[in-house]
């Protein structure tokens, strides 16, 4: 059990510790965001992957002690992660074109790439075995962690809606990959879950601390590392329902050309109030229309969605 416990515990710790140094020291050198979705404008320190990534990295050596004997999969998993990171930091800096932060995390996908992670066998429901040989590594690893990245990013920008969904998603496949007997990936998923526990207590609402894109980039490729290494692509795919249903509504748009408005309105009393149809929609657009909703209860509602998600990833496994 120590496994699993100290890794979550060292995370958590380090994660509350130096997310709330980076806090101070984003204020101290003008690293801010505005916080648009109140009826007061406020600044609040941007670029939280660094913090994410660092407490992170530190929880990770703990998993390290504990299962030293899988040392090549550990740093494949482990340089993908920062690897994602660095990608997110410099378009969190320089902000890279939309098309260009689509494809770039492809590359934090090579250390997996190269060891060949993960079996190239997958159970699909209703299917059975398909063994997908040398086009696992070749095609489906790059365009897992690509996808997830990028699927991460896009259903984002409310107070504790992203750290909060990677931390039930860390979570639930860690203990997907535990009920399977992938001990080392449920351990450095603990890990990343203790690092969003930390990072959430200041995200949350009112957040202190965005996690920019570092910080999604950071929570996608792990839950995709994690189902690869575990061999748990559906797990996965059911972690990532209301990203997917979020992806679908906002391509379908993208399609039609509508322009892009990223943030919604907010009113004099706090209620959401989405943008114009006219503009590209999403998942949290749509259940804005349904009823009156402010930031925090939306955000609820997605953590309870992925919760729900959760849920039914561990009666799935159980089932196949």
């Amino acid at each position: 059990m120590n496994e699993f416990l100290i890794p979550f515990l060292v995370s958590l710790i380090f994660s509350i510790i130096i997310t709330l140094f980076f806090i101070k020291k984003f204020k101290k050198m003008g690293i801010t965001g505005l916080d648009v979705h109140k009826t007061y404008k406020w600044e609040v320190a941007e670029m939280g992957g660094i913090p994410i990534l660092i407490s992170f990295v530190l929880g990770f050596m703990s998993v390290i002690y504990f299962f030293s004997n899988e040392m090549l999969e550990l740093v494949a998993i482990l340089s993908t992660i920062i690897l994602a990171g660095i990608v997110g930091i410099i378009d969190d800096r320089s902000g890279m074109r939309q098309r260009v932060k689509a494809v770039i995390p492809v590359f934090a996908a090579i250390p997996l790439m190269i060891i060949q992670a993960g079996h190239h066998e997958m159970s699909i429901p209703f299917v059975g075995e398909v063994n997908f040989g040398l086009i696992y590594p070749l095609l489906f690893i790059p365009l897992a962690i690509t996808v997830v990245s990028n699927a991460f990013n896009m259903l984002a920008g409310y107070n504790g809606l992203e750290s909060g969904m990677g931390l039930i998603a860390s979570f639930f496949m860690g203990i997907a990959s535990y009920i399977t007997g992938a001990y080392m990936v449920s351990s450095f998923m603990f890990a990343m879950a203790g690092t969003l526990a930390g990072f959430l207590f200041y995200n949350k609402y009112p957040s202190k601390i965005f996690p920019g894109d570092s910080g999604v980039f950071i929570m996608g490729s792990a839950v995709a590392a994690a189902a690869i290494v575990a061999n748990l692509e559906v797990v996965g795919i059911i972690l990532l329902l209301p990203y997917i249903i979020n992806g679908a509504i906002t391509s379908i748009d993208i399609l039609r050309k509508k322009p892009i408005e990223k943030f919604a309105k907010v009113d004099k009393d706090g209620y959401l109030r989405p943008p114009s149809r006219k503009y590209v929609y999403n998942l949290y657009y749509t259940l804005e229309n349904l009823k009156k909703t402010k930031e925090k209860e939306l955000v609820f509602e997605f953590w309870a969605l992925e919760f729900i998600c959760g849920i039914a990833a561990l009666i799935v496994i159980s089932i196949i």
